[in-house]
């Protein structure tokens, strides 16, 4: 697995507990387990946290399918890099 794949799948995880976090703020608000302020809060900073995990991951994995599919394009029409081109 590619250093590339392997952050898009470690920033999805960063995005499940991120949002898993947030829900658990908004249920234990709605359970009266603490104080509505606080629950805000900490739902807002974990949200902000699964969210950035998520564009993280949704980068990456992007890239590598990207990749993937240039490099088929290529094989498949032939094409050679310029000259001195990645040097």
């Amino acid at each position: 697995m590619t250093r590339t794949k392997m952050i898009g799948w470690a920033a999805l995880a960063v995005c499940a507990v991120g949002y898993t976090g947030a829900g658990a703020m908004i249920l234990a608000t709605r359970l009266t387990e603490i104080e509505t302020k606080t629950a805000v809060l900490t739902a807002a900073v974990s949200a902000s946290i699964g969210e950035l995990g998520l564009w993280i991951a949704a980068a990456c994995l992007g890239l590598t399918i990207f990749r993937k599919r240039k490099a088929m394009l290529d094989r498949l029409f032939s094409r050679r890099p310029a000259p001195g081109v990645g040097v």
